[in-house]
């Protein structure tokens, strides 16, 4: 029964109002700025806006890390672009939103584990 309470938790957390204050979006050409970076990711190369220190944190280390290993890793000349062509793409938006709403478990994560598991559809 414990094991309820933290949904329950996460789940009156996300239907508050002001859960929308820390909610990502999509960006749009007026958001735009210099220090953010685009990532493609999957193999429907889906486009996510992110500043660097979402890069800069654990998980997100980690998969940069296993793409130079898989593949040599592609930046644009700015070095505002990042490949992760082996990522899922929900998985990948899925680490965003833990990275903005539950902190507490995302450093915990293994995630060339999760990679693995997301990559058994593929």
């Amino acid at each position: 029964m414990g094991c309820l309470i933290s949904p329950v938790m996460k789940l009156r957390r996300l239907s508050s109002a002001d859960s929308r204050r820390f909610a990502y979006r999509n960006l749009t050409n007026e958001d735009m700025e210099d220090s953010v970076i685009r990532v493609v990711v999957g193999k429907e190369k889906k486009e996510f806006m992110v500043e660097p220190y979402v890069l800069q944190e654990t998980p997100f280390r980690i998969l940069v890390g296993l793409a130079k290993a898989r593949t040599k890793s592609r930046f644009n000349q700015t070095g505002r672009v990042v490949w992760l062509d082996h990522v899922d793409s929900i998985l990948f938006e899925h680490l965003l939103w833990l990275l903005h709403n539950d902190a507490s478990t995302f450093s915990d994560m293994d995630v060339v584990e999760i990679v693995d598991f997301y990559a058994q559809d593929c």
